[in-house]
């Protein structure tokens, strides 16, 4: 794939699911046969394709060629402009994460993701526990120390860690990007999520980052009410298809 302008080997989900993936983000303005030839040229088991949404113009002609296209998702971005936010101290129960929490990270990725309607699990050839097993590696990713780039925040219930929000740091362009966050089940309604999410603004507001993003499926309502009572709003769709050569006809 070392000549491909859009589609990139995906090393994580290859090992995770023991064929070959590779993952690309169509960028805007790229004719479609550009991506067609890419993907024909691609002998990868699994292709996922990401485009602005709307755009499906070289997928229906893909389709139209007899290749298997699954709409996976409709990924949406959320966003703040943090320099309009006031510099206050964080809330009670929020810290940073250290690595003594690796297991309480673990256990709420686990119950917060097995069976969450991803593009994973729009795709009927990847086993079920193998998605959720990639949610609790993402979770527990930015936990390593020499992972400098990204960081982990917790908020806790009493004595224990109730939720997460595992952060990607670009300080060049000086933009926060929660990448993968959740609260325990049992311990939803509570306001920890909300709590959470304001010590993470407030944070990066005080060090002079300019804005924090963070995404979900266009499905998942209650997360984007959250953000809205927050002060993010909606910025940028994606629509997210899988190009599975096993699906395809004799």
């Amino acid at each position: 794939m070392s000549s491909s302008r859009i589609l990139a080997d995906s090393a994580l989900d290859s090992d995770r699911f023991g064929i070959e993936v590779v993952r690309g983000h169509v960028p805007e303005g790229t004719p479609d046969k550009d991506v067609i030839d890419e993907v024909m040229a691609s002998d990868a088991t699994l292709i996922i394709l990401r485009t602005a949404a709307g755009d499906s113009g070289a997928v229906v002609q893909l389709q139209r060629r007899g290749w298997p296209v699954i709409h996976a998702d409709t990924l949406v971005y959320y966003g703040i402009d943090l320099t309009t936010l006031p510099h206050e101290p964080l809330p009670g129960g929020v810290r940073l994460a250290t690595a003594a929490d690796r297991n309480a990270v673990h256990e709420i990725a686990e119950s917060s993701f097995t069976g969450y309607r991803s593009h994973y699990s729009a795709n009927p050839l990847l086993p079920r526990g193998k998605i959720a097993a990639g949610y609790v590696e993402w979770a527990k990713s930015r936990l390593v120390p020499e992972n400098a780039g990204g960081c982990t925040w917790v908020v806790t219930a009493g004595d224990r860690v109730a939720g997460f929000a595992t952060c990607d740091l670009r300080p060049d362009e000086g933009t926060i990007e929660i990448v993968l966050n959740a609260v325990h089940p049992r311990l939803s309604r509570q306001g920890l999520y909300g709590r959470l999410l304001k010590g993470v603004l407030r944070h990066y507001a005080a060090r002079s980052y300019r804005q924090l993003v963070v995404s979900t499926q266009l499905w998942n309502y209650t997360v984007q009410r959250q953000w809205v009572r927050a002060g993010l709003s909606l910025k940028l769709a994606y629509d997210t298809y899988h190009i599975d050569r096993r699906l395809r006809l004799p």
